[in-house]
């Protein structure tokens, strides 16, 4: 019974995380309920996601790394670099500042893949982008945002990345420590019961990070809409700057017009859960209300990006 339940958590994934999230908006008590499982989610939402990876179609996307290079140097360098430049130049409110670069130098939304094939795009070559920016996450984003690029935040270097290590490195190494117990078999046979678990851990992280949204809404509804505002633009417009540079460009990067897409697809969708879990309570009210923010856009692209990628795919760049 517990199985078939997962099951159909799994096969109502997008209604309930939608439900979730306006569940936590509109119910501040159990936002606040559910604020201190925010961490907890995260880490067993990515060993759920670990766990059901095709490793196979990562290992042989690695034959040629060339291309997966390229693109997670632009993911977790390039972008947050123009970001910051773009941060720089155009001196958005305090409280954006930081956030703003945090998301864009955070890895890969763990779900894309899916996404990315939904649209048609690469999805085998989206696995590894997400692979590689989650495992790197910890010695790259801590370094860049905090030291080079001057954010402040309520924990140091170190502290961070060895935090991030733990969550990341650790729910990667239980993942296999599963995969290697229950067999490879046995995980096929369970994938839709295990990808409910992913859905009830993305319910819970989505309740759970709306956690005073509301109360900033009615009290200052102007700044929960710049916040709203900023997300959209960092996402679509990184998505916009990134097809203009590797699709339109795509013959100069070697890469096919659909890995170019693809590309711009990996560049404005990010997962700020894993940083904002390592955080913790060193985490802003800011950095909270960007990445619950951040969350609308991430749950409306499987049907936005479906209409903006399937007829780019049928043009040459």
């Amino acid at each position: 019974m517990v199985l078939r339940g997962l099951e159909w958590l799994e096969r109502h994934g997008g209604v309930l995380l939608i439900a979730g999230l306006l569940t936590g908006v509109v119910v501040p008590p159990l936002a606040a309920l559910f604020k201190p499982l925010v961490t907890p989610s995260v880490a067993v939402l990515l060993i759920a996601t670990v766990l059901r990876l095709d490793w196979g179609q990562v290992f042989q996307r690695l034959r040629a790394p060339l291309l997966p290079l390229i693109i997670v140097f632009w993911v977790m360098i390039g972008a947050p670099l123009v970001m910051w430049v773009a941060v720089a130049l155009v001196d958005p409110p305090e409280a954006l500042k930081g956030p703003l670069v945090l998301g864009v130098s955070s890895p890969v939304l763990i779900s894309l893949p899916a996404f990315a094939l939904m649209m048609g795009l690469d999805g085998p070559l989206t696995l590894v982008v997400m692979v590689a920016s989650s495992l790197l996450q910890p010695l790259i984003q801590p370094p860049l945002a905090l030291a080079l690029l001057g954010i402040e935040l309520d924990i140091g270097m170190g502290e961070l990345m060895l935090r991030l290590a733990v969550l990341i490195g650790g729910s990667f190494a239980a993942a296999w420590a599963l995969r290697a117990t229950l067999g490879v078999e046995r995980i096929g046979r369970e994938g839709k019961a295990i990808g409910g678990i992913g859905v009830l851990m993305l319910v819970v992280f989505g309740i759970g990070v709306m956690d005073g949204v509301l109360a900033q809404l009615v009290d200052d509804p102007a700044r929960v809409l710049m916040f709203l505002a900023a997300v959209f633009v960092a996402n679509f417009g990184f998505q916009v700057i990134t097809a203009l540079l590797f699709w339109s460009g795509s013959r100069l990067w070697g890469m096919s017009g659909r890995e170019g897409l693809t590309t711009a697809l990996n560049a404005g969708n990010r997962n700020m859960a894993t940083l904002v879990a390592a955080l913790g309570v060193s985490g802003s009210p800011d950095l909270y209300l960007y990445l619950a923010c951040s969350q609308f856009p991430l749950y409306l692209m499987p049907s936005l990006g479906r209409a903006i990628y399937r007829p780019l795919l049928r043009l040459k760049p």
